[in-house]
């Protein structure tokens, strides 16, 4: 789980494909309750993340989960304490930068999630604590590939529904979709797809509910597929990776694939984040959104609808420059983009920020973090200017920022233009 642009949910927090028999078992046993079902449930977009309640057993009150197809299903072990679930077996989970973690492996014995009933669902016992960002977006955990698995699911970013089903006939749209085989990557049942980078063809790219952001790569692919990085690429400085594993200091850049192929999708000169954060090669939310999804598990297919125009996926990468994080009872600008807005307008690494957009923020709390990432972070709602009041010493200062993209308006709008 890993990365980068804001707090994401998953990306490269992944089973290894060599799990013991007991988890492998487990990740895999679950199933639907009945068969001939189609529910359907309306979804909350929230930092590019989908947020979706599921009730877990005979409990009178739901549980808030975000979706993630490139993880397990994981629950936080409170929760877990709360159910009564101990644990079944062990499992070795990859993180960013080659780091494992070893964590339990249990069984929820039924849990329903738009109105459909699973059963059995092998579930990671493994979640985030305050003050990381992660826990902006969930205190529960995720619904994982090891309960997706178990049926047909549409994702419709236009209308934020949500269809589970075991019948593709119910499903609207396939007949105008691109269908693309995935292969499952782990016990988990995490969909991976073959595409073409640059020079590169068959190569595998994580379908990821999980990430919010577009594309990303890591470096060592990008270069192996005949890319290069350029001199003045964007770069973030500071903490820009949350994961479970921690939010550690890292080195996010903007790169450019000379083409990326995936289904009939033949796109040029297209953008993606790469670093030292990036250990897998995975399509996330700010791609996905353009299209009605569609995971079928029943056939191993990923069927994307367009329902925006080709040119809608290149990002300019809009942002203030800056990524608030909350250390030692203090909200400090933890990451920074070299030459973005926030840089430009005087900001520095570890400013202590007393003020922003009019929120005082001398004495932050996690919820106060949660609701400034909310509106300003990189996939925040807000896009007018603000201010910005820092402590440097026995000082104050006040810049104002702008969004603006970190790729140039001219390269966003014509994808085809000449560097």
């Amino acid at each position: 789980m890993a990365l980068l642009l804001a707090p994401s949910a998953c990306s490269d927090r992944e089973a290894s494909p060599e799990l013991p028999t007991a988890a492998a078992s487990l990740l895999s046993s679950s199933r639907a309750a009945e068969e001939g079902f189609l529910g359907r449930s309306g979804f909350r977009l929230t930092q590019n993340t989908i947020q979706l309640n599921a009730q877990i057993g005979a409990a009178s009150t739901t549980d808030t989960f975000v979706l993630d197809s490139g993880a397990p299903m994981t629950i936080a072990p409170r929760l877990a304490e709360r159910l009564g679930l101990g644990a079944l077996a062990q499992v070795s989970l990859l993180g960013p930068e080659g780091g494992t973690s070893s964590v339990p492996v249990t069984r929820i014995p039924e849990i329903s999630v738009a109105g459909v009933s699973f059963v059995d669902i092998g579930t990671v016992i493994d979640w985030i604590e305050p003050p990381n960002a992660l826990a902006c977006l969930t205190a529960d955990g995720l619904l994982g590939a090891s309960l997706l698995q178990a049926a047909i699911w549409q994702i419709d970013f236009q209308t934020k529904q949500i269809s589970v089903t075991d019948r593709l006939e119910e499903l609207p749209g396939l007949e105008g979709a691109m269908r693309i085989p995935f292969e499952r990557s782990d016990a988990a049942g995490s969909p991976r797809i073959e595409v073409g980078v640059g020079d590169s063809d068959e190569v595998s790219l994580l379908v990821d509910l999980g990430f919010n952001g577009s594309i990303a790569i890591p470096l060592t692919l990008f270069e192996q597929s005949g890319n290069r990085l350029a001199d003045d690429a964007p770069t973030e400085d500071g903490q820009a990776s949350a994961t479970v594993f921690s939010a550690t200091p890292s080195l996010t850049r903007i790169g450019q694939l000379r083409e990326l192929r995936i289904g009939d999708l033949r796109l040029k000169d297209f953008p993606v984040i790469t670093g030292d954060a990036v250990s897998d090669f995975h399509v996330g939310i700010d791609f996905l959104r353009h299209f009605r999804v569609t995971l079928d598990w029943r056939h191993d297919d990923l069927y994307l609808e367009p329902i925006d125009p080709e040119v809608a996926l290149y990002d300019d990468f809009a942002t203030y420059g800056f990524k608030p994080q909350l250390r030692d009872g203090k909200l400090v600008v933890g990451a920074l983009w070299r030459g973005g807005a926030a840089d430009r307008a005087g900001l520095k690494l570890d400013d202590a920020l007393i003020e922003i957009d009019g929120r005082k923020t001398e004495s932050p709390d996690f919820a106060m973090l949660c609701d400034v990432l909310d509106a300003i972070g990189f996939f925040g709602w807000n896009d007018a200017p603000i201010s910005v009041v820092v402590q440097r010493q026995d000082r104050t200062e006040t810049f104002d920022v702008a969004k603006t993209p970190l790729r140039s308006s001219r390269e966003a709008a014509d994808p085809e233009a000449d560097d």
